[in-house]
């Protein structure tokens, strides 16, 4: 089985982005003209990344290539290890004395990125040489690309272990509540209660979902939970509600509503928040303009 130990002690960077871009591709031609090596020289490169792993990682069609199962898995490892190789390169670039590089934040979705957005904005204002990269994720997926050094922080809602990170909370906490279609009864409701939601259809979010908050939420109606999809991004979910599918359970001004669109939002009662929290690596080792941004948060936090 591939492992991280394995591709950090046998293969090279370079092989890892020529594999990444033939993927890309879907010909060993094209990825060749985008690399600007000759094919031959790719094909030798994957062969030999073949070799050194164990693994056949491409089928080879007459007219493509795909990869794998194995393939597919080194597909995901690789990403991450070249776009760790990147930042670590981009750390070590940059000079002390003058604030550059690239700052990675890895998301739920929250109304607590306005804030965020806002330090980013002001704080690019002041260090134009700065670049950010925005990724949205779970917090299963944000947690491991803080921890393992690919995201330097991350914006985690009501995230259970967050005392594992140093971290500040942002004032503003968001809300769950129920979008429904416009002509929906429920619209009638100035809140949605469990009795107004037992037995009926609801898309709710695999996290909420799989730590059973619907559930001790609707109380003694907790047997008539009917959650029919799940969900990990909630734009996309926004979907199936439109497709009739049920009543979307998420977080407050997440997806436009009201204000002459085809949807309409409603609190649930009792109302249910979760805190929304900016966090880092307890102890990581930070470049300049991480450090910088890092105090820049702290600062805002104070007079949001």
């Amino acid at each position: 089985m591939l492992n991280l130990h394995t591709l950090e002690a046998y293969v090279d960077i370079r092989a890892l982005r020529y594999f990444l871009i033939v993927c890309q591709e879907g010909t060993m031609s094209r990825a060749a003209e985008v690399l600007h090596i000759t094919q031959p020289t790719l094909s030798r490169q994957i062969s030999n990344l073949e070799r050194e792993l164990g693994s056949q990682l491409l089928i080879r069609h007459s007219r493509h290539v795909e990869p794998t199962e194995k393939g597919k898995y080194l597909l995901r490892r690789a990403a991450e290890i070249v776009d760790l190789a990147d930042k670590t390169r981009a750390d070590f670039a940059a000079d002390g004395s003058i604030v550059e590089g690239d700052i990675s934040i890895v998301a739920g979705e929250t109304h607590g990125m306005k804030f965020v957005a806002h330090a980013v904005s002001t704080f690019q204002a002041k260090y134009p040489q700065v670049r950010f990269h925005i990724h949205s994720a779970d917090a299963s997926v944000a947690t491991h690309r803080l921890d393992s050094g690919i995201a330097d922080f991350a914006v985690l809602l009501g995230y259970p272990n967050v005392s594992d990170y140093d971290y500040i909370r942002l004032r503003a906490t968001d809300a769950w509540g129920v979008y429904m279609l416009a002509d929906d009864p429920l619209v009638a409701k100035e809140a949605v209660s469990p009795e107004d939601l037992a037995g009926k259809p609801l898309i709710s979010s695999e996290r909420a979902d799989k730590m059973g908050v619907m559930a001790r939420w609707f109380g003694e109606y907790a047997g008539q939970v009917n959650v029919v999809a799940t969900y990990n991004l909630v734009r996309s979910a926004e979907y199936l509600l439109r497709e009739h599918m049920g009543y979307l359970i998420a977080l407050d001004q997440l997806v436009p509503a009201g204000g002459g669109t085809d949807i309409e939002f409603r609190p649930i009662y009792p109302p249910a928040v979760v805190n929304v929290d900016v966090c880092w690596k307890r102890g990581a080792k930070q470049s300049h303009a991480v450090d910088l941004f890092r105090r820049h948060l702290i600062a805002l936090s104070d007079f949001k």
